[in-house]
């Protein structure tokens, strides 16, 4: 049939490779011994035969029975047995059969069957499993025969014939698997998906319902049948019923568009599930999105990580899937159903392709009282496969700009912030920068670009953490704090001395809140589409068996009071409710009323426990409010005063609660509410007898923090934040974006930018910053010189502290700004007493430092800047001894009395002023590697009076401040335990003494 055969490549951009069967695929089946694809070719009553080597289809085909719909290849390769689905209704005649072919032989059988079968897949024991809609039968391939395992109930089969256009997943409208291993095999329907066990011959049968429908109408098998995926979900067999792992909360639906794989070996889940339309918080089909109608879009392959469909990278394909994929045994190539046939995708070969990344998912651009001017950062854009890859950057505003806007892999470009164009506004404002590429396979991400401008009233220091952080506690006993990432379902731990992130964890899928138990010991994290709570150790941050919550039961929001742990869940079907954890058993099971109450609460509901474990609040967003008591292990009050609520809630541990702009009694009476003149609600803390409220009007205005007195109760002292707080989003109304630390130095707030935070004291009268020293950071001495690092001695010279990893280094670091002679100096670290800093390189001679924070700006600190300065850093550490000269044998060990320098070896030094460089360096940015920025002043090295020979000195590639100096040392040099060594540069000198042997 050579007349039928069409190979179509994938055209520019997109990923695989079509092969045009003539006709609708059904189902595939792969024999790698043979080196073949079958293909069922449903209307074509034929099995095409695709050639793995190249990829095309053989000149022969198989002749079957019509409607071949499902087919399997036994254990030991010599059996192809097909399904063929011809459920027709009168005046025509059923024609339901199964065909068995001997691939040895080539001979083929084929038996009528009464029912229409829906699907076929082997066992281990070489026996297939056929479902029909009556039955669950056993085939033996050899004999012929036939056995009934169980029947099937509540299963309809679609007739024929159907009106066009129809396609075999909408017909059949069923789909079989099996594990790579034949233990298991996996099955799905319009009402019923089940498993069998081939060694304990056991099938489980499970009803369900879903809106939108299970769609695609595929079930992927990871090879030992521990997990699978059954159109837009992945499930976990466990016990007699199925855990639902994750979804992807916007699926569509459609049965016949879409289709996925798991590769268990590398925990990844490929597939595509088409989008929907977004979801509304009060959504409550089981999927999270209603089915509408909306423009498709592109065909796209997902790389997803299989345990919560958290998706790595987005690959742009040349058609749709249409149905079961089939992967190679090693995992490197995908055999799809698509539109036209089979999509062979080379999985296993990504980095062959064409394909565009940004380094860097955010930029922060912080104007402050010290620097006004147009500031740049740079933004690698990269092919992760190493090639030569064209792409375009737009920006969304015009105040952001990139330069070069277009090029070719790997490229940095540099991105330009003119402050001038937000004149008068104050916040943070987003833009962002759309990369594209007419050559790449993915769809790349977007850098979001954060432009903080602020008043020197603002307080707090923005700390820049990307994605879409939608919850915040700190530890009850540690000094850390946890924030909820939503888009990558992680928690990312912060510690609370530095603000810096120290561990991430995995959670299921769209993670909404977190809860800690109240005996101190579990994290315990809520997701919107996943049928299960995380839980994790606190001590050691490991995850522990997750929480299973009742079959179709999402939980949102989990709170732990004295008593019991309550969780507010979105259910596939029309009630909500709140149900009760075990920890012990780790399983939760909806109550059977709230008390006086009926257990029907709305979609988008949240739960916040006292501090004291005395109760817990239950806000509703349709308005309802109601309280649970721990003394009586129930419901004792409900009250429903407003249409509607969003935005922050809390519980206090003096019977005070508040949720939006009211505060609430012990009866849930509404005894104050808050003037909304400040914006939308957004956070609330209890603390003592006291706490925190913040608003903003929207997320690109400064944020406002009011201190709460629970006696009053009023809120008092509004100041303005630097940036907003997070408001209220699509999966929920509600915002928790308030946390205190526990050592009570710091308060954590979830901002635009990521988080912002404030001190203690933050509305205190603040004294002006005192400048005492400075000197070197290296060895804390004068002189110093262009370029190089220094440290101020003070008071108050910053209200927290901070340091930062970020690139180029910031001119404003926890609200302290620095200019030296008018020029903004770059920040490593501030606290109230000492700061650490970089010299422009563009001030030499005579110069004034001035410190601006917001307690007022400082006198005038006079300072003389040398053209050069070197010194050595101290920085060293040795078991127990610290404070070590930062000089590196050529093994890259350090030097040490038991660690000495040997002749003949090159060793570097790590040091500080060595002044200007040639390719200059703009003052904050890391040093390039090639060229490497070399000084311009060569300075000499001795070691006992001998010159050593200098091999480089400069910047340290990818440091800021921080040269290197690389020499070889002579086998002359003379030997000791206390040789110097001496570095001399335009008159200035440092030394150290250092072991030298033989």
């Amino acid at each position: 049939m050579l007349g039928l055969l069409l190979v179509a490549a994938a055209s520019a951009g997109t990923f695989g490779k079509v092969v045009v069967i003539g006709g609708h695929a059904a189902d595939l089946a792969l024999d790698e011994a043979r080196g073949r694809l079958y293909i069922a070719n449903f209307g074509a009553n034929r099995i095409e035969i695709m050639s793995l080597a190249s990829r095309s289809l053989e000149p022969a085909s198989m002749n079957v029975a019509p409607q071949p719909a499902s087919m399997a290849l036994s254990p030991d390769g010599r059996y192809l047995v097909v399904t063929h689905y011809g459920n027709f209704q009168a005046p025509g005649s059923s024609s339901n059969a199964l065909t068995v072919i001997d691939l040895e032989t080539n001979d083929r059988k084929t038996f009528a069957m009464g029912n229409p079968p829906l699907g076929v897949a082997f066992g281990i024991d070489g026996l297939a499993l056929i479902v029909t809609t009556n039955e669950f039968i056993l085939f033996d391939p050899l004999l012929g025969t036939t056995q009934v395992l169980a029947t099937v109930e509540g299963v309809t089969a679609n007739t024929l014939p159907v009106p066009p256009p129809k396609f075999p997943p909408q017909i059949v409208a069923a789909t079989v698997a099996a594990s790579a291993d034949h233990t298991m095999v996996f099955g799905l329907t319009d009402t019923i998906r089940f498993r069998y066990d081939v060694r304990m011959k056991q099938v489980i049968s499970l009803g369900y319902t879903a809106t939108p429908p299970l769609g695609p109408r595929v079930v992927s098998v990871s090879r030992d049948g521990q997990i699978y995926a059954a159109g837009w979900a992945v499930f976990r067999p466990v016990g007699a019923s199925d855990v639902l792992m994750a979804q992807f909360r916007d699926a569509s639906g459609s049965l016949n568009v879409g289709g996925h794989a798991i590769d268990s070996e590398r925990s990844i889940f490929y597939g595509q599930v088409p989008r929907a339309a977004p979801v509304s918080p009060s959504d409550s089909s089981s999927s999270g999105t209603p089915v509408v109608s909306t423009t498709p879009d592109p065909p796209e392959l997902l790389v997803a990580d299989l345990d919560n469909l958290t998706v790595r990278e987005r690959l742009l394909l040349p058609e749709n899937l249409a149905g079961k994929s089939v992967l190679s045994a090693d995992g490197s190539t995908m055999y799809a159903v698509s539109d036209s046939g089979v999509l062979v995708l080379p999985v296993g070969s990504l980095d062959q392709y064409r394909r565009v990344r940004a380094q860097r998912e955010d930029l922060l651009f912080q104007s402050n009282a010290c620097d006004r001017r147009t500031q740049m950062q740079e933004l690698v854009i990269s092919d992760p496969g190493g090639g030569a890859t064209p792409f375009a950057i737009t920006s969304s505003s015009p105040g952001v700009s990139v330069s070069p806007s277009s090029g070719v892999t790997p490229m940095t470009v540099r991105v330009r912030v003119d402050a001038g164009s937000f004149q008068g506004q104050r916040g943070t404002i987003t833009a962002t920068l759309t990369i594209s590429s007419s050559a790449a396979v993915n769809i790349p991400e977007t850098v979001r670009v954060l432009v903080n401008l602020r008043d020197p009233d603002q307080r707090g220091t923005v700390i820049n953490a990307p994605g879409k952080l939608v919850d915040v506690v700190t530890d009850p006993e540690r000094d850390r704090f946890f924030v909820l990432r939503q888009d990558k379902n992680q928690v990312l731990v912060y510690d609370g001395t530095n603000y810096s992130l120290v561990h991430t964890l995995r959670t299921g899928n769209t993670p909404t809140q977190m809860a800690i138990s109240f005996d101190r010991r579990y994290l315990i994290v809520g997701n919107d589409n996943s049928q299960i709570a995380n839980v994790f150790d606190l001590e050691t941050l490991e995850p522990q068996q997750p929480i299973v919550f009742p079959t179709g039961h999402y939980p949102r929001s989990i709170a732990a009071s004295g008593n019991a742990i309550l969780a507010a869940s979105r259910v596939a079907g029309p009630i909500h409710t709140i149900d009760r954890v075990d920890l012990g058993t780790r399983r939760a099971v909806e109550l059977p009323s709230l008390g006086i109450y009926k257990n029907d609460v709305d979609a988008d509901t949240v739960l916040t426990a006292s501090p004291n474990g005395s109760a817990i609040l239950v806000a509703q967003a349709n308005g309802t409010i109601m309280l649970y008591n721990a003394n009586v292990d129930s419901f004792i009050a409900s009250r429903k005063d407003e249409t509607s609520l969003s935005g922050g809630y809390a519980a206090s541990s003096y019977d005070v609660y508040a949720v939006g702009h009211q505060m609430l009694n012990a009866s849930l009476y509404p005894m104050q509410k808050f003037s909304s003149a400040t914006g939308l609600s957004s956070g609330y803390v209890f603390l003592d007898r006291g706490g925190f409220r913040t608003t903003a009007p929207n997320s690109a205005s400064p944020g406002v923090i009011e201190r709460l007195d629970v006696g009053g109760p009023i809120a008092m002292r509004a100041t303005r934040i630097a940036e907003a707080p997070v408001l209220k989003g699509a999966v929920s109304a509600f915002t928790r974006t308030v946390a205190p630390l526990y050592s009570r130095k710091a308060i954590i707030n979830l901002t635009t930018s990521g988080f912002t935070v404030l001190a203690w004291d933050y509305d205190a009268s603040l004294a002006p910053p005192r400048i005492d020293s400075i000197v070197n950071a290296a060895d804390l001495r004068q002189p110093v010189a262009p370029g190089g690092l220094i440290t101020l001695f003070g008071n108050n010279l910053s209200a927290i502290n901070a340091a930062t990893k970020e690139m180029p280094l910031p001119t404003a670091l926890g609200e302290t700004c620095l200019t030296a002679n008018g020029v903004p100096m770059p920040m490593l670290f501030v606290s109230p007493g000492q700061i650490n800093a970089q010299l422009p390189f563009q001030v030499d001679g005579n110069a004034t430092l001035i410190l601006r924070t917001p307690g007022g700006v400082s006198d005038n600190f006079n300072l003389t800047i040398s053209p050069v300065a070197p010194s050595i850093f101290h920085s060293g550490t040795a078991g127990p001894i610290s404070n070590l000269p930062t000089i590196y044998r050529s093994n890259s060990s350090l030097v040490t009395i038991s660690n000495p320098i040997h002749r003949g070896e090159t060793i570097t030094i790590y040091l500080t002023g060595l002044g200007k460089t040639w390719p200059s360096v703009e003052t904050g940015m890391p040093a390039p590697a090639d060229p490497p920025a070399a000084s311009l002043v060569a300075p000499t090295v001795t070691l006992g009076g001998v010159s050593l020979d200098v091999k480089f000195a400069g910047l340290a590639p990818g440091q800021v401040g921080v040269y290197r100096i690389d020499a070889g040392v002579p086998i002359t040099i003379s030997t000791g335990l206390s040789i110097p060594l001496l570095i001399s540069q335009g008159g200035s000198t440092t030394s150290v003494e250092v072991r030298v042997v033989e």
